[in-house]
């Protein structure tokens, strides 16, 4: 892989749109590999751009933001936030995460997006959210 994937990968999270959604052939190899703690979508475009559209537009507002990367023999790492309200009135949500990715050629062949579910996703849920975070009060 070169630094032009990567950059490509970390512009694509950066300005992540419904452009990009449209482009996952271009970016992604046929036998793909995403996984993150709620998903797992082998080699099947059209459950990818779906995947992306959900991330996109569930949310009332999200937007990731990749903070630098770093390149071992196993793959890229790519190091990011997500910052998202579920609804317009909510505070805004800021997840820290990493993206281990692998190339193909100039393509991803495997993406996993690793980050806490729990504190980043789950806890601002209404009646979960009070839930997880009386659990961890408990915990010493």
């Amino acid at each position: 892989m070169s630094s032009a994937e990567i950059k490509r990968f970390r512009e694509m999270y950066d300005t992540f749109s419904e452009a990009w959604i449209g482009r996952v052939e271009e970016i992604y190899a046929p036998a793909f590999r995403l996984q993150d703690p709620f998903h797992t979508i082998v080699a099947d475009y059209a459950k990818l751009r779906a995947y992306f559209k959900r991330a996109l537009t569930a949310p009332a507002f999200t937007q990731f933001i990749t903070e630098d990367d770093a390149t071992g023999a196993d793959g890229t790492y790519v190091r990011w936030r997500w910052e998202f309200k579920l609804r317009a009135k909510d505070q805004l949500r800021i997840v820290p995460g990493v993206t281990h990715i692998r190339f193909t050629g100039t393509q991803i062949s495997y993406h996993r997006d690793l980050f806490d579910a729990a504190e980043g996703f789950y806890e601002a849920l209404p009646v979960l959210g009070a839930a997880l975070r009386a659990v961890k009060k408990r915990i010493p």
